[in-house]
C-alpha cells in the first residue's frame, strides 16, 4: 500500500502533538508499505529527529534575521503546491491530509482518511471557536471522508453526536508514547509543579493558576514551571496580580528536557476543559510523575485509576487535588505506579497496526 500524506500540519508546526503522531506512525509501519510526505520545507522538530527516516531537513537557520518570517509563508505556499503535484499524480493508493484545508477536494481521485483528534471548536461554548474559519472546512472533510480515525472513544462520541456519523466509519485508535531515558531525581530545579502544552481558552490556564496561588504564596519554595511559549500580557498581568510571578517561569524546550521535567516534578497538572486524548498523561506517567487533572472529556478513559482528579471549574477542587498528591507522599507513589500500569494499553506500535487496519478498510 501506498500512503500519502500532505504538508499542512508540518508547515504550520514546529512542535506539537499532530506532528508528532503522524512521524510516529510513519515510523511504525510495516516495511511493504510505502510513504510519502507531499512536504519540501519544514521547520519542525520532529522531522528533524527523524531527518534519516523521512529525508526532510530544514534549510533556514535558527537565528532570526530580517524578512525571515516573509520567506517562511512562501516556503509553505511551496508546500501547499508540492502537495497539490503529489496528490494530482495520483501515484498513491489512500490520502490522509494531516490538517482540515480542503483544498484537495477537486483533485483527489483516491478515497482518504481523516484523522479527527479532538472537536475543541465545536464542544467549547466560546466566540472565538464559534467564528473560528475552520469550522465549515472541518466539518466537511469530515463528513465526506470514506474513513475516520479517532483517538478516544469520548472523541468518538462527539463526531457521531456534533455530525450524525454512522458509528461503523469510525475506528478508535489511541495514540502512544515515547519512552524516555532513565532521568534522576535530580532536584536541579528545586520543588516544581508542571504544566504543559499552550494556554488558549481551553486549556484553563487562568483559573488554575488563580486555585494555586494560595498554595505558592504560602509555600515560597514551591515553583510552576509552564512548558510552552512565554507569557502574554494577560497571562503576565494574571500572576502579578496573584504575587506569583517571580515563582513562575515559561520555558520552551527539547523532548530530552521535557522528559527531566516530569521526573523532578512534584506534580503535572492538566487542568483543561476538553481533550481529544491528552498525550502528556502518558508522557508523565512514563517518567513516574503523578498527575493531577480534569475530571472531563477523555480524561477518565485515558488517565483510568492513575490520575487524581478535579472539577476543572471549581478553583477549591483543584487546589485540593494538588495538595493531596503534593503533601501525601504514599498516595503519589500510588498513583504513579498506576500510571506504570496505565501504560500496558499505549504504544505507538500498536497505533500503527491499528491505524493500518483501518487504511486497509478504507480502501
Amino acid at each position: 500500500m501506498k500512503i500519502l500524506y500532505d504538508h499542512q500540519m508540518f508547515s504550520i508546526q514546529k512542535y506539537g502533538g499532530i506532528t508528532k503522531y503522524f512521524c510516529e506512525l510513519m515510523k511504525n509501519f510495516s516495511p511493504q508499505h510505502q510513504f510519502n510526505l507531499g512536504l519540501i520545507f519544514s521547520e519542525n522538530h520532529h522531522l528533524k529527529e527523524n531527518k534519516d527516516l523521512l529525508g526532510k531537513f530544514n534549510i533556514l537557520p535558527t537565528q532570526n534575521f530580517k524578512g525571515k518570517y516573509y520567506l517562511q509563508s512562501a516556503l509553505a505556499s511551496m508546500n501547499h503546491y508540492y502537495s497539490r503535484y503529489c496528490i494530482s499524480k495520483n501515484n498513491f493508493d489512500l490520502f490522509h491530509p494531516t490538517f482540515y484545508d480542503n483544498y484537495f477536494f477537486n483533485i483527489l481521485k483516491k478515497p482518504y482518511i481523516i484523522t479527527v483528534h479532538d472537536l475543541i471548536i465545536f464542544k467549547i461554548n466560546d466566540p472565538v471557536y464559534k467564528l473560528h474559519p475552520r469550522r465549515l472546512q472541518m466539518e466537511n472533510i469530515i463528513k465526506k471522508a470514506n474513513r475516520i480515525i479517532s483517538i478516544s472513544e469520548n472523541t468518538k462520541s462527539d463526531i457521531i453526536e456534533t455530525f450524525k456519523i454512522n458509528p461503523t466509519k469510525i475506528d478508535v485508535v489511541y495514540h502512544g508514547y515515547n519512552k524516555p531515558g532513565i532521568y534522576q531525581k535530580t532536584g536541579e530545579y528545586g520543588k516544581y509543579i508542571l504544566f504543559v502544552g499552550q494556554r488558549s481558552h481551553h486549556k484553563n490556564f487562568l483559573t488554575f493558576i488563580t486555585a494555586i496561588s494560595k498554595l505558592l504564596t504560602r509555600e515560597k519554595d514551591i515553583k510552576l514551571i509552564c512548558v510552552g511559549y512565554p507569557f502574554n500580557d494577560d497571562e503576565a498581568r494574571a500572576l502579578l496580580n496573584l504575587k506569583i510571578t517571580n515563582q513562575t517561569f515559561a520555558r520552551n524546550v527539547d523532548e530530552a528536557t521535557l522528559n527531566n521535567l516530569y521526573a523532578n516534578a512534584l506534580v503535572f497538572v492538566y487542568p483543561s476543559l476538553y481533550e481529544g486524548f491528552g498525550m502528556p498523561i502518558l508522557e508523565a506517567f512514563a517518567n513516574n510523575c503523578p498527575v493531577c487533572l480534569s475530571n472531563s472529556s477523555c480524561f477518565p478513559e485515558i488517565a483510568g485509576n492513575a490520575g487524581m482528579y478535579f472539577d476543572p471549574y471549581d478553583r477549591e477542587s483543584i487546589l485540593s487535588s494538588v495538595e493531596k498528591v503534593i503533601n501525601d507522599k504514599s498516595f503519589a507513589s500510588e498513583k504513579i505506579l498506576a500510571g506504570q500500569n496505565r501504560l500496558i494499553n499505549f504504544s505507538w506500535e500498536k497505533t500503527g497496526k491499528e491505524t493500518m487496519q483501518s487504511y486497509l478498510r478504507t480502501i
